[in-house]
């Protein structure tokens, strides 16, 4: 099939080979391009000449682990989208990895991976973060006017964020009961 043709170039970096076969298989059956790396250090040389629209990578690995390799790629700017996957990954793993850089941090056996992948390579490019903020009728009492900023500023990072509720509370600084209460408060759904 022409290169062409592919949706896109996806990197699995797993020493688990029955695991990356199944990713691999799924996502050749709907016209993704999959390339396997069974190492950080394979992993570092395939991407050297090499696009790709993706990158699939598991936390533990012998030799170098996926952490400390996200680490070094976000260090040295390789801007390609990284998603984490692991099979028993503690909560502070999944918050260590989004703040590494990672997009996502997907918990092993990998369920419904296709949509998950389909929506982070059609998400729209980040917007600039010193954009300014719209929609504000600057007649409002401040009150009123810091209702309407925190509900775009929650839809915006909701959206941005599939709906977790953990990594919005971090961005946004806020434990998650204060979270889902001012959610409430503003009438956000956060299903």
């Amino acid at each position: 099939m022409d290169e062409d043709s592919y949706l896109g170039r996806i990197l699995i970096i797993d020493d688990e080979k029955e695991n990356t076969n199944i990713i691999k298989d799924i996502l050749e059956d709907v016209n993704y391009r999959a390339v396997i790396a069974s190492s950080a250090s394979e992993a570092k040389t395939m991407i050297i000449g090499n696009e790709f629209d993706l990158v699939l990578m598991d936390v533990w690995m012998p030799g170098q682990d996926g952490m400390s390799l996200l680490d070094e790629w976000t260090s040295i700017g390789y801007d390609t989208p990284i998603v984490m996957m692991s099979g028993h990954a503690e909560t502070s793993d999944v918050v260590r990895a989004l703040k590494l850089g990672a997009v996502d941090f997907l918990q092993k056996p990998l369920h419904d991976l296709l949509p998950i992948i389909r929506n982070i390579l059609t998400r729209e490019a980040p917007v600039d973060s010193n954009q300014e903020v719209s929609g504000i009728d600057f007649s409002l009492k401040l009150k009123e006017a810091r209702n309407i900023f925190e509900k775009q500023y929650l839809l915006h990072h909701l959206a941005l964020h599939d709906n977790n509720i953990a990594v919005v509370a971090e961005k946004a600084g806020l434990e998650r009961t204060t979270l889902y209460r001012k959610l409430k408060d503003l009438g956000i759904d956060k299903k």
